[in-house]
């Protein structure tokens, strides 16, 4: 008898300390929230649109928007003058209106609208 409450007493305190060890999926360090939250997109009117010149920057652009584009096509390395990147904007207070406005070299070398 006293060899099988032995056995028993072993094999609880086993399953007991594993069951203590195990963190269930859980870290024992929280994961830091996102220290920040990407900025809304901004939308374009067509006064807007007509201030954008051929051969400006994007940072100027962005200026005159008041934001980021929706980056729809990049070719190229960004290192490289042959770069290139088109933007999306959607057109404010109308949801199926758009304008694009591509730059190569960070200078717009096209843009074009519909519905703004």
């Amino acid at each position: 008898m006293r060899k099988s409450t032995w056995i028993i007493v072993c094999v609880t305190t086993i399953a007991v300390f594993f069951a203590g060890c195990g963190n269930s999926g859980k870290s024992a360090v929280p994961t830091p929230a996102p220290s920040s939250t990407p900025a809304p997109l901004a939308t374009i009117t067509k006064e807007k649109y007509d201030k954008i010149n051929i051969g400006m920057t994007y940072e100027e652009v962005k200026s005159i928007v008041g934001g980021e584009g929706k980056l729809i096509t990049e070719t190229g390395d960004k290192a490289t003058p042959e770069y290139t990147a088109t933007y999306q904007y959607t057109a404010e207070g109308n949801p199926n209106g758009q304008a694009k406005i591509t730059f190569r070299s960070n200078k717009c070398t096209s843009k074009s609208e519909a519905s703004l």
